[in-house]
């Protein structure tokens, strides 16, 4: 993620981030380990994170990790009640639909040499560079199994 957007959250949110300096506790020293178009997906949490506490972070909440894996957002934390493991949930859930380079919508493409969720305009990006080619018409990216079993398993699909 870029500097700039990196820099909105930590400085909008800082009793979240309050060990990101502390590599024991957190490894937010690294930053945002995913990409742009997730920006909204983070920040929104965040804030929604936020309006639960009402502004007071408990002083054992801290925000351990974010970053890309296996195509969507993983949001670590270190301790806190359902409500925000579920609000966590559902935004890592919606990241499976949202272009993690644009942030427009975007499929999971399990059919590459590392998972990611990219529309198609980003997909071709990612083939131009990675493969040096452009991407044929028929080239989804998505394997038969994820087709035939409808996944990755999103609530409503």
């Amino acid at each position: 993620m870029k500097k700039e957007l990196e820099d909105k959250i930590f400085n909008e949110f800082p009793d979240m981030f309050k060990d990101r300096g502390n590599l024991h506790a957190s490894l937010m020293a690294f930053g945002f380990e995913c990409s742009d178009g997730w920006f909204d997906l983070i920040y929104n949490l965040c804030k929604d994170i936020n309006d639960f506490y009402k502004g007071k972070i408990p002083e054992h909440f801290s925000v351990v990790q974010v970053k890309e894996k296996f195509g969507s957002l993983r949001f670590y934390i270190s301790a806190a009640p359902e409500e925000v493991h579920n609000m966590i949930n559902a935004v890592e859930e919606k990241s499976y639909s949202i272009c993690e380079q644009c942030s427009k919508p975007g499929r999971y493409r399990d059919g590459l040499s590392w998972i990611l969720t990219l529309c198609d305009k980003c997909l071709d990006e990612h083939i131009k560079t990675r493969y040096h080619r452009e991407r044929k018409k028929d080239e989804d990216f998505i394997s038969d199994w994820q087709k035939e079993h409808k996944a990755p398993f999103v609530k409503g699909s």
